[in-house]
């Protein structure tokens, strides 16, 4: 800013790391205005407001149910929705990687309802989501978010919808593998962060795993013959907890946790 010259050695100092930005999930309070102020207009004595309103909310509860991204939802063909199944085939996402991604009881009524006011099938393009007789635009569900954010007074980006996806399925219990094959995320990491979001998932686990961990520090006549079982569920939940996340200091905190049971059991 000061005009001087900077020497060519300086720029080859490292700059420091930057942290990865914690995914955002939108509030349940939040998401119930949001949803409700799509639904009126789909309900909207206007054939053109109420169809509009059908159409954004499906692809809403698809990005807030099965996690797509909205190149996929812009993508996604009639073809690659199975009703019976109550699945999508979604191609060539990024990375370009196939996946199938699961359909709500929630999801299915939206998107029959839209397509029923959808149009023709044969005067259209194949994308299941169609407005003004042509695919979704890049910005349309966005600008759309925003519109009804704007009459409820919820900021939300589409985004947002995915990582409240990820985020209410892990804290409800579902397992991290199963949530990143629907996500589509390559890295088991990526997954994790959505996990961090809350603490009441790990919080869960954890105070679950001491109490199994307490009963095996009790006096021996009060323990039962399943103590075997109960140690290899103890051992297995304390390794669930180390690949959570944790800061350094509740990492060694399992780990001491972990080198007592396995004293106590004499291994």
């Amino acid at each position: 800013d000061q005009g001087w010259v900077v020497d060519e050695k300086m720029l080859k100092v490292e700059p420091f790391p930057i942290p990865a930005r914690m995914p955002r999930d939108v509030p349940i309070e939040q998401v119930q205005r949001l949803q409700a102020e799509i639904e009126k207009q789909a309900g909207s004595s206007h054939a053109g407001h109420s169809r509009t309103g059908k159409l954004d909310l499906a692809w809403f509860l698809l990005m807030l149910h099965s996690g797509l991204r909205t190149g996929e939802i812009r993508r996604l063909r009639l073809t690659e929705v199975d009703f019976g199944a109550k699945k999508a085939r979604i191609e060539q996402s990024k990375g370009l990687k196939d996946r199938f991604v699961y359909l709500s009881a929630a999801v299915i009524g939206a998107l029959q309802d839209y397509l029923a006011v959808r149009g023709p099938v044969d005067a259209l393009p194949e994308h299941v989501f169609i407005f003004r007789h042509a695919p979704l635009s890049r910005t349309y569900c966005g600008s759309r978010l925003r519109t009804y954010g704007i009459r409820c007074g919820v900021k939300v980006s589409p985004h947002q919808l995915r990582h409240t996806c990820a985020t209410w399925l892990l804290n409800a219990g579902a397992p991290v593998l199963m949530v990143q094959a629907i996500l589509g995320h390559k890295h088991l990491d990526t997954t994790l962060q959505y996990a961090r979001l809350y603490d009441g998932t790990v919080a869960q686990d954890y105070f679950a795993a001491m109490s199994r961990v307490e009963e095996m520090f009790s006096p021996l006549e009060k323990q039962t013959d399943a103590r075997p079982n109960q140690t290899g569920e103890v051992l297995a939940a304390l390794d669930a907890i180390l690949s959570t996340g944790l800061s350094a200091e509740q990492a060694e905190i399992i780990r001491v946790v972990k080198e007592r049971v396995l004293v106590v059991v004499g291994k």
